[in-house]
């Protein structure tokens, strides 16, 4: 087993492959062109005919997932063979959370993942596990606890009782999500969650240590968000992101990669170089990447669907250029596959009142120019 310092195969620096990335970064700059053409609302039927996401991920060994719902809670079928042709692994959207696993104290309730390792079983899938530790989507009686040794003890019984069941069926945990939030204004950028409140920092490596003792084998992932672009905020998400990985680094906390959600948004301007100094800071500390929760929010793009579809393709092959160029991530996942399911559209409205298409296929489940940009990078 590998811990913080030292690189799973496939998760190594893309200097170390000079040739490859060449290669990658002449497919960047076909795909930026390809992006930039209009393309028709109707779908593209020669586009359906090429070879999937899957079938690139097999050969290049770049996995391609895409979150979705538990079978048992999404009843769409065509949707889940979608799934099953396009992707490697499937990602739970919500069923592995603590809400829906112990919504009382150490009663479980393993339906819904259950049912997603059965999917993933039938169609030869993988599952990640998303997510272990975050501040949100817990039960009442996890946000009432009140002491530190009342949450240590909840998180032995959870993480261990969770990475337990599903050792050898899930590739990867994101053990600790979103521990960073500059704008709940603690020191050093930490988030004011119940952890933080109960047990300070720390609970961050007591997590990772849990999951390491229940799972020796599984990839174990830190996940977070926001640190893309020129803002105040991004800039200071970077900084803190850092000192937490290297804080952790510093500690061997049994960290493996650090997950870029890459929840971007196609009307803001990535910070190029700094973006990129970041990438190789977390490399050089000796974490691998995995893109983890890919969308691109197209809110305040104007314009018909192919302007905004091409709007969306360019900023994603932007951001999937930025990060080849520092390291080959294990894994590229979406948030999702299709337009007809995405988070986004209960929380961003766009002015003309149009659904939003932040993902590689549409509502009638065609592929789009994103689609296009992930068969390019993948």
């Amino acid at each position: 087993m590998r811990y913080a310092g030292m690189r799973y195969a496939g998760m190594g620096h893309a200097g170390n492959e000079p040739t490859r990335r060449a290669a990658v970064l002449g497919l960047a700059g076909a795909a930026l062109a390809a992006a930039t053409r209009a393309v028709p609302a109707q779908a593209d039927f020669a586009l359906e005919l090429l070879p999937s996401l899957r079938s690139r991920a097999q050969a290049s060994g770049i996995k391609y997932g895409c979150a979705g719902a538990a079978p048992i809670v999404q009843q769409d079928p065509i949707l889940q063979e979608k799934i099953a042709a396009e992707a490697n692994i499937f990602i739970p959207e919500g069923h592995l959370k603590w809400e829906f696993t112990e919504p009382r104290p150490n009663e479980f309730d393993f339906a819904g993942p259950d049912s997603i390792v059965d999917f993933a079983a039938r169609h030869d899938m993988i599952m990640h596990g998303h997510t272990l530790v975050w501040y949100a989507a817990i039960p009442d009686w996890v946000a009432r606890l009140m002491t530190a040794a009342d949450a240590r003890r909840a998180l032995e019984r959870h993480i261990g009782t969770v990475v337990s069941r599903y050792r050898g069926k899930v590739w990867a945990w994101d053990v600790v999500n979103e521990p960073i939030e500059p704008k709940d204004s603690l020191d050093n950028g930490y988030r004011n969650s119940i952890w933080q409140r109960l047990l300070g920092i720390d609970h961050v490596d007591l997590a990772f240590r849990l999951a390491r003792a229940a799972d020796p084998a599984t990839p174990l992932c830190l996940n977070e968000y926001g640190f893309e672009y020129t803002t105040a905020t991004s800039q200071s998400r970077r900084a803190d992101i850092l000192a937490l990985l290297q804080k952790l680094r510093d500690r061997n906390t049994p960290i493996d990669c650090f997950g870029l959600q890459s929840h971007l948004d196609c009307h803001r301007t990535f910070d190029r170089k700094e973006l990129t100094a970041f990438l190789r800071s977390v490399v050089g500390l000796g974490y691998g990447l995995m893109i983890t929760e890919l969308d691109v929010n197209d809110a305040e793009i104007p314009g018909n669907e192919a302007t905004r579809d091409a709007a969306v393709a360019r900023h994603a092959a932007e951001y999937l250029d930025i990060v080849l160029s520092v390291a080959r991530p294990r894994s590229v996942s979406t948030w999702g596959l299709s337009d007809r399911s995405t988070w986004m559209r209960q929380y961003f409205k766009r002015a003309d009142g149009k659904p939003l298409r932040p993902l590689p296929l549409d509502a009638n489940l065609d592929r789009k120019p994103l689609w296009s940009v992930l068969a390019k990078y993948i």
